[in-house]
């Protein structure tokens, strides 16, 4: 199983440093405080969970919607797929949020400006105050060129776009299922768990 790359490492050191008030082993997501991640702000996206499908994004970095190909903040996630994808995210999803676990992925992104890049981020999952787990966040690395003002036209997105995914143990164990190279796998061994997995 991949490593994650070590520019992730200090944001999930501080977000692995939050303590699990409602929960077993999640942070909640009141604990995410500008003053504690602002070094992180712009490169992160967080999405609360209201119903299957309905998946609002609630803060967007700068950096994070650059990365990602399109304007972010304020939107349902899955207004932003096209439809014949949308199960398979809602899948990714559940097993996030159900699970509870973690995941990271590898993205091949091109622009209507022609740009080709891989934008990675690390997915974790956040409790309300009642203990429930409601909130996805994500945390972006992208290596768009700087120049490229471009969007990622929708039908850029599917399963044949992503590189690399893999589920991570947070504490409750994880799907062995994974994307290798573009091709979708399943592991005979347990999925890793977080701090294992850093260079």
């Amino acid at each position: 199983m991949d490593t994650i790359p070590e520019a992730f490492q200090p944001f999930i050191q501080k977000w692995s440093s939050l303590p699990p008030r409602k929960h077993p082993f999640l942070p909640c997501r009141s604990d995410l405080t500008s003053r504690l991640f602002a070094e992180f702000l712009p490169l992160l996206c967080i999405t609360q969970v209201v119903a299957p499908m309905i998946l609002p994004i609630i803060y967007a970095g700068e950096a994070f919607e650059r990365s990602a190909g399109y304007k972010l903040n304020g939107v349902n996630y899955y207004d932003l797929l096209p439809k014949k994808f949308r199960k398979s995210v809602a899948i990714f999803h559940s097993n996030i949020l159900e699970t509870p676990c973690g995941a990271f992925v590898r993205d091949v992104i091109t622009t209507d400006a022609g740009s080709r890049y891989l934008h990675e981020t690390i997915h974790l999952p956040m409790v309300d105050d009642e203990g429930q787990v409601r909130y996805v966040i994500a945390y972006g690395l992208g290596r768009k060129p700087f120049g490229d003002r471009g969007i990622r036209p929708k039908e850029d997105q599917s399963d044949t776009h992503i590189k690399d995914m893999h589920y991570i143990d947070l504490g409750a164990g994880a799907p062995r299922t994974y994307f290798k190279n573009f091709i979708l796998n399943k592991s005979e061994t347990a999925a890793p768990a977080l701090l294992s997995i850093l260079k």
